[in-house]
């Protein structure tokens, strides 16, 4: 397996220095340690890591999960859970961020080793599909084609209210019609983003000119109340009319 440039997110000195150790074993190098989310992501900006290895309970107000969707919609890498023990509500939150692996301790270096190689493996396929994806190609007269089933349907930007990640698709709602499309987020988001269009959460970007109203984590538009995460709150009340 090629050589990757990996932090460790991890509280426990001892495990981290006994993960330090399997690492340059596996010819891998650790970029940074990190005991808490801020110093991850300072980790980040600073050395630009191929992959995250995320204790689930880490120290601070920001847990293994949440920093998992910063380091996500931040710096596109791929992350692997690690745990010993987590309460099913948080084994939830963590399926839903959408790992690349988990290691469950105690692990040794051939747990570590597979881990690493099918997060990279899933990592470089998705990339792959997002390259390939020519779902939504043409963008003309401030309207977009979406590709639903066989047809290139023509919608315009302004009148879609928002998009929703449905697994493998996602849905373009407009005030009178819903269209399902084959796509990821991340390729929505970057086709839409000029138009006016911010993410909010994960699973949703949105018109921010069908904004109705904003509450502390979530929004309205039309009927929908749509949730707003931490990590993409700043980003929205940046880009709005704040009096």
């Amino acid at each position: 397996m090629s050589h990757l440039n990996i932090l460790i997110v991890e509280d426990d000195l001892l495990i981290s220095e006994s993960l330090k150790d399997i690492l340059k074993l596996l010819n891998h190098t650790v970029v940074g340690v990190a005991d808490n989310a801020d110093s991850a992501i300072e980790i980040c900006n600073t050395t630009s890591p191929d992959l995250a290895l995320l204790d689930i309970q880490i120290s601070g107000d920001i847990d293994g999960v949440e920093l998992a969707e910063i380091i996500r919609d931040q710096f596109d890498i791929p992350f692997i859970f690690m745990t010993a023990y987590a309460d099913n509500e948080t084994i939830m939150r963590a399926r839903e961020k959408g790992p690349f692996g988990y290691l469950v301790k105690p692990y040794g270096v051939k747990e570590v080793n597979a881990a690493i190689q099918i997060a990279k493996a899933s990592f470089d396929r998705l990339k792959t599909a997002e390259k390939a994806a020519v779902n939504m190609t043409k963008i003309i007269d401030n309207s977009l084609f979406l590709k639903v089933d066989s047809k290139l349907i023509k919608v315009k930007i302004e009148d879609i209210l928002y998009v929703e990640a449905k697994g493998d698709y996602a849905l373009f709602k407009t005030k009178s019609k819903g269209y399902i499309v084959h796509t990821t987020m991340k390729h929505v988001e970057d086709r839409l983003e000029a138009f006016h269009f911010q993410k909010v959460h994960r699973s949703f970007v949105v018109n921010l000119a069908k904004i109705e109203d904003i509450e502390e984590s979530n929004l309205l538009i039309e009927d929908k109340v749509i949730p707003i995460s931490r990590a993409n709150k700043d980003a929205l009340i940046k880009r709005i009319n704040l009096l």
